[in-house]
């Protein structure tokens, strides 16, 4: 009996050709995986498990059906578990069902009874294969859940999705028993059944499906490690924008105040600059980011407003006090060109102070008086 039958091999090489593209590399593709599959119906032995046949497509073909994989799988399988084997009847022993095979050599002990996976009556209204079906249908929701994991509710929803699925690999059998005569011969050298040897082997379909339910365990783990590694990033970044927005409260701020705030909200942008793409919580943290990104470039544009117009104002109280330095006491004695020129630099330099900085009340107050004091200047024709 080979590996894989004609069957299976036609609905996995139809799939193929579906998968397939028409350009000389997708061609050479196709032909390598037609090949493996070809070496699998000259192999004689037990017939090839949906886990072999999925290794052989999925590596070449990431979106290779999974109703085709299955159907090919059932199709491989044979009658019962040896198929092959003709029935010559059949013995109970023990709540046990021997089913004997024609040669007499190996039958299938079936077990009547129940077990802690085998639920009876109406706790069981779903077949094996059914189940089968379902659990793998849970599997691949979760892992397509937690491989695109945007968020800890898609992380948390895998993580449902994988509980499903267990409840139903629960309830698939674990092994298989496998009995066979045992001869004796009696005084006059004929042979008679005296007895049966029995083995139990693990069920390869349950081992396989069990197997890649602890793969996606593993990545539900890894993604909530990386998960709490971004929330941490997303906690301290807002930390530090919590703040930065107490900090800022009440404007207008020293130079010094709006140099803090820059380092808070510079500070928060970095935490969320270190969430990859890739990560889970990503987009949470570009939202974030634009908003923490807006706020330092007003708290910059204020921080050199700050600057600036502080730069003027010293430069204002300067010229004052060089003005009323130079001022003779003797009126008779006094350049009023000079002074109209210099109260015209000194508004000037108010000009410059800008709303909202933190000398821009007392700036103005000072603009007002310097008008005023430019009018009784002003140089008479």
């Amino acid at each position: 009996m080979s590996r894989l039958n004609n069957r299976a091999f036609q609905i996995l090489r139809a799939e193929v050709k579906k998968c397939a593209g028409n350009d000389p590399l997708s061609q050479m593709e196709q032909q390598l995986v037609l090949e493996e599959l070809e070496k699998l119906r000259s192999q004689p032995g037990s017939p090839a498990s949906l886990e072999e046949l999925r290794k052989i497509v999925i590596s070449t073909y990431a979106n290779f059906s999974q109703k085709a994989l299955l159907a090919a799988a059932k199709a491989n399988r044979p009658l019962g578990i040896f198929g092959a084997i003709k029935l010559a009847g059949c013995a109970v022993v023990g709540g046990t069902v021997l089913l004997v095979g024609g040669t007499g050599t190996l039958v299938l002990a079936i077990l009547l009874s129940p077990t802690a996976h085998q639920p009876v009556g109406q706790n069981a209204p779903m077949s094996t294969e059914d189940r089968y079906q379902e659990a793998i249908a849970s599997l691949e929701k979760a892992e397509e859940l937690i491989n695109q994991a945007k968020t800890a509710t898609d992380l948390a929803l895998g993580e449902n999705k994988l509980s499903e699925a267990k409840k139903q690999i629960d309830y698939l059998p674990v092994s298989d028993t496998v009995s066979s005569r045992r001869y004796s011969y009696n005084r006059k050298g004929r042979r008679y059944v005296s007895g049966y040897d029995t083995q139990t082997i693990p069920n390869e379909q349950t081992a396989s499906i069990h197997f890649r339910l602890e793969q996606i365990k593993n990545q539900l783990s890894q993604q909530n490690q990386a998960q709490g590694h971004t929330s941490k990033l997303i906690e301290g970044a807002k930390q530090f924008a919590f703040a930065a927005a107490k900090a800022g409260q009440n404007p207008p701020h020293t130079a010094q105040r709006w140099q803090q705030l820059e380092n808070l909200w510079g500070k928060a942008i970095e935490r969320l600059q270190n969430i990859r793409a890739e990560d889970v919580d990503y987009v949470e943290a570009q939202k974030l980011l634009v908003t923490y990104q807006t706020n330092l470039d007003t708290v910059q544009i204020r921080l050199k407003a700050e600057r600036e117009s502080h730069e003027a104002f010293n430069n204002v109280q300067q010229q004052i006090n060089a003005l009323l330095v130079s001022i003779p006491k003797d009126s008779s004695q006094v350049d009023r060109n000079q002074i109209f020129s210099q109260m015209q630099e000194i508004i000037h330099q108010l000009k410059m102070v800008k709303p909202g900085t933190s000398d821009y009340r007392e700036a103005q107050q000072l603009l007002q008086s310097a008008q005023k004091k430019l009018k009784q200047a002003q140089p008479k024709n």
